[in-house]
């Protein structure tokens, strides 16, 4: 087979259907099958059989009318991937939302890898192997891996012969998550001989370091009638450094409050907020800063006692934010590193015997682990530390300035460099059993069925993560009756206070290793996510139509999904800085049915449908469907489009998941200025299923082009319009609605006696609707060559999103088509296009490809107006200096040469740059992860690798 990234045209034998046989009035209902792609297979490629993602229906060479894109297993060999994520992440459909570059910076589901495709989120993305489902292994955590998602890095990429993406709603088909569309990864079960790999990786900066490893073999036994297959693969991406290790990343940009005074900008014609370089902290620093309004403002603190004057830079007026002047560096943006590292061990086999010509058993097992780490943030107390007069270490000429003032405690900000940052660990390992037969039974009717066992097992540690109630007993401070320095709770006999040791907030360095023991801890979570499944289908033809034969699939399937979870007492009571919170604890048991109908209506018409009744035990009983329909009036044209009603009910995670701490920059509206306030996040018991109408319709081209080569093009435009979608706000949209109006949003948003915002909880809401619409676009052209029998390609693929569309409870719509950036506290967009293009020439004894991918250019906040754009006024809230994001392009290469080869073995090295040009991300678009957005820029730089393949 082709295994370019490609829509191919495939002979589907062997489908493989789930669950248990309905009745004949179940199968009269209409079924949908879920379409090849647009494009056939090169030239050059076999046909093949293969299980068409989203159709239960077995049928031989027919274009069916749903997209399905195929990423072939030399696609992921030319890229050097060492996870399936890095290629998928190349389609223009998918958003990168989780990856080792996006979640370096939080601690939970470090080293994560999700598909997540139209930028609808990895909890509305279905993953299956072999066309089964997967166990979840992400859990609730305040980074972009959502709880839920199947982490592609516990996949072995050696193994994978195909990837088959349905780009559209499949829920009639595989039923809840499949809203955006299904991944099906399918791995090599058919494998003979033994294959291995070894590959380095690096890059221009010197981090980045990447091992690999893989071997798999597979054979024949008991005469032909048995086939055996296992491989292992390990790989160890070493990570980068921080943000300060890259030039374009050490100038700093954030985003700095300019707020009104008497009408008036403070920066007189400038907007509410501007995006400025060198930014550092205003009201927090390493020494420790007073915050106070009055003479003592601005003042900060050496280790030996004395003080020195704040330097406020070139712009400081409100927020936590100046640009220029203070610390050598912003807090924000140091010790993560750029990339997670993440250590891989996937181990996978599968078995099978034929007992006899019509039955044969099948069992397959898998085993992964991965490991990912990160350095997190330090504690940051942005001006909200009390000092009282009569603290033990308070300077001397400080106390009596106080005294002048009439001072009886002042406000003081410090960054904890010298408690240090959080040191993070993550460990998934991932456990699969699958035991099931497939039988021919009468005429050409076959049975699939299989019992399935997935359990995950998540741990995290935090460790010399900051405990809030010790850290505020350690610095009230006091001395005794004898002099000595003690806590005042010490001494006042407070029991929460038994065991503190005194700490020194001024200057840097200052605290004792006693203190800093008494006031850390290691914030612990352990989370078992397990998921059985019981499951047969049955397939085959009903009778014979007016212009073919008439197929049906009928099935049913039971599922359980479970999750139990341990969390240290700290971590359950919230006193962590930053922390799990308590654990999980939650269960849902689902049944479902569902039956799929074939009839073809005329030469090169069909019409396909599907129904599925499912009954969750939380959500209750629900009904999808699909009716597709596909015609071909001539050979080199086809017409294709699809509708349906979908569903994707709440999982464990966003039901039952725990409140959990974290801390987001928020620009309060009220005062416009930023703070720094606690987030909670957690799960919603009252959620209910989300609900989407989904239609397609397309166009394929295939001419005839002779000796001229071959061309094919396909059009698609899609348009998904989802009800009750759940999902967070983000804390600045709760905060902003509730300014604007909300009652229902105030709720959630807390402010102290003088006004500011302490806590802001972003629970998980079925939001009103969630709307995305646009066009999948691809082009693919071939010839072949004489140089070695080769054949040159090139391909097009592009996304155009016209519309991302977020309405919440309030009827506010935003669209996030064309936003280019990932504001904190906020949700990620999406370009307005995506193109990738790939010129490959290949042969029997050179492979090499050219790569192209080009970002469109957009702006960085959907919900903000900036100079050039419609509504621009710099005296509104909504104002920025600048919210354009220009466009971006990056090519790759990569090559291969066979250095011996007979037959199916060979021996081959390979070669992959990335980056090719070393581009720079844009500089002036500050995310969570520092000043550009990870999602879709790289921050990497270049990098090669380089490697062996053999097989024999």
């Amino acid at each position: 087979m082709s295994t370019f990234i490609a829509h191919s045209r495939v002979t589907v034998a062997g489908t493989s259907l789930r669950a248990l046989a309905l009745s004949l009035a179940l199968l009269a209902v209409p079924a949908l099958a879920q379409e090849d792609g647009a494009a056939p297979q090169d030239e050059s490629a076999q046909e093949v059989e293969i299980v068409v993602t989203g159709s239960r229906i077995a049928r031989s060479g027919f274009d069916l009318p749903t997209p399905v894109t195929v990423l072939g297993g030399d696609q992921i060999e030319r890229q050097a991937a060492v996870n399936v994520a890095q290629v998928l992440n190349d389609l223009p459909s998918f958003r990168p939302q989780a990856t080792p570059s996006t979640n370096a910076i939080f601690t939970n589901n470090i080293g994560a890898s999700t598909a997540d495709l139209r930028g609808l989120g990895a909890n509305r993305t279905l993953v299956l192997i072999n066309g089964r489902r997967v166990v979840a292994s992400t859990v609730q955590g305040g980074g972009f891996a959502v709880a839920g998602a199947v982490d592609l890095s516990l996949i072995p990429s050696s193994l994978v012969q195909r990837a088959e993406v349905v780009t559209g709603g499949a829920s009639a088909a595989y039923g809840s998550d499949a809203v955006a569309g299904v991944v099906n990864i399918l791995l090599d079960t058919r494998l003979s001989g033994i294959k291995a790999s070894a590959q380095y990786g690096i890059n221009d900066a010197g981090d980045g370091e990447e091992y690999q490893l893989s071997l798999a073999g597979g054979t024949s036994f008991a005469g032909g009638r048995g086939h055996i297959v296992a491989g292992v693969e390990y790989s160890d991406s070493k990570g980068s450094e921080g943000c300060y290790s890259r030039d374009w990343c050490a100038l700093s940009y954030n985003t700095v409050s300019n707020p009104l005074v008497g009408g008036q900008r403070v920066a007189a014609g400038q907007p509410a907020t501007l995006i400025l370089p060198n930014t550092r902290t205003a009201t927090s620093t390493v020494n420790g800063i007073i915050t106070t309004a009055g003479a003592l403002r601005g003042t900060e603190f050496r280790p030996d006692g004395t003080t020195f004057s704040h330097n406020y830079g070139t712009y400081y007026n409100a927020g936590i934010f100046q640009s220029g002047g203070g610390d050598s560096r912003l807090a924000f943006y140091e010790h993560f590193p750029l990339a997670a590292p993440v250590e891989r061990l996937i181990g996978f086999a599968h078995a099978e015997f034929e007992t006899s010509d019509k039955l044969t058993l099948f069992l397959e097992g898998s085993y992964g682990r991965v490991k990912g780490s990160t350095v997190g943030a330090q504690r940051r107390d942005l001006g909200s530390i009390t000092i009282r007069r009569d603290n033990a270490f308070l300077p001397t000429a400080i106390g009596t300035q106080m005294d002048t003032l009439g001072l009886t405690s002042f406000s003081l900000g410090r960054i904890w460099n010298d408690i240090g940052p959080q040191l993070a660990e993550v460990t998934r390992e991932n456990y699969r059993f699958v035991a099931g037969l497939n039988a021919e039974m009468w005429g050409d009717w076959t049975l699939d069925a299989y019992y399935q066992f997935g359990r995950t097992d998540y741990s995290q540690r935090g460790y010399n993560t900051t405990i809030t109630p010790r850290m505020t007993f350690a610095l009230d401070t006091v001395r005794d009756g004898s002099g000595n320095i003690v806590c005042r709770g010490v001494r006042d006999g407070v029991a929460a206070a038994a065991g503190c040791q005194p700490l020194n907030p001024f200057g840097e360095g200052s605290p004792s290793v006693a203190a800093r023991a008494y006031v850390t801890g290691t914030a612990e979570q352990d989370t078992r996510l397990t998921q059985n499944v019981v499951s047969a289908s049955m397939q085959g033809t009903l009778f014979e139509g007016w212009a073919g034969p008439i197929k049906a699939a009928t099935g049913a399937e039971i599922r359980q999904d479970i999750a139990r979870g341990t969390a240290d007492p700290i971590s359950r009571a919230l006193q962590f800085y930053t922390g799990p919170g308590s654990p999980i604890s939650g269960k849902i048991d689902v049944f479902e049915a569902f039956s799929e109908l074939s009839v073809p209506l005329f030469s090169g018409a069909e019409l396909t449908g599907a129904i599925r009744y499912t009954d969750y035990s939380v959500s209750g009983d629900l009904t999808t469907w699909k009716v597709g329909a596909d015609w071909s009036p001539l050979s080199w044209l086809r017409f294709r489009g699809t509708v349906s009603r979908d569903i994707r009910a709440p999982n464990l995670f966003e039901l039952y998941g725990p409140a959990q701490t974290s801390f987001q920059s928020v620009l309060d509206p009220r005062t416009g200025a930023q703070v720094l306030t606690q987030v909670l996040l957690g799960g919603n018991a009252n959620l209910v299923p989300e609900k989407a109408d989904t239609w397609t319709v397309g166009v394929v081209l295939q001419p005839d082009l002779g000796s001229a080569g071959r061309l094919r093009l396909s059009a698609d435009y899609y348009n998904i319009e989802l009800d009750g979608a759940v999902s967070t706000l983000g804390a600045q949209v709760i905060v902003n609605r509730c300014e604007a109006g909300n009652a229902a949003l105030c709720s959630l948003v807390t402010r102290d006696g003088a006004g500011l915002i302490t806590q802001v909880r972003n629970f998980n809401l079925n939001l009103n609707t969630l709307i995305t619409r646009g066009w999948d676009i691809e082009a693919l052209y071939t010839l072949p060559v004489g140089l070695w029998g080769g054949q040159v390609s090139l391909r097009g693929l592009a996304t155009i999103v016209d519309d991302l569309i977020t309405v919440d409870s309030a009827g506010v719509a935003v669209n996030r088509s064309g936003m280019n950036g990932s504001p904190v506290s906020q949700p990620s967009g999406v370009p307005r296009y995506v193109l990738n293009g790939y010129l490959t020439f290949n042969s029997d004894l050179l492979t090499t490809q050219l790569q192209v991918r080009h970002i469109s250019a957009g702006v960085y906040n959907a919900e903000l107006v900036g100079p050039g754009q419609a509504g621009y006024d710099p005296l509104k809230a909504n104002s920025i200096s600048d919210n354009s994001i220009a466009a971006w392009t990056y090519v790759n290469l990569n090559a291969s040469v066979n250095v011996w080869r007979k037959g199916d073995q060979k021996l081959e090295i390979f070669g992959v740059v990335s980056n090719l040009f070393d581009k720079d991300p844009p500089v002036d678009t500050p995310s969570s992860f520092g000043p550009t957005n990870n999602v879709l820029y790289d921050v990497m730089g270049r990098t090669y690798r380089i490697g062996a393949r053999f097989r024999f």
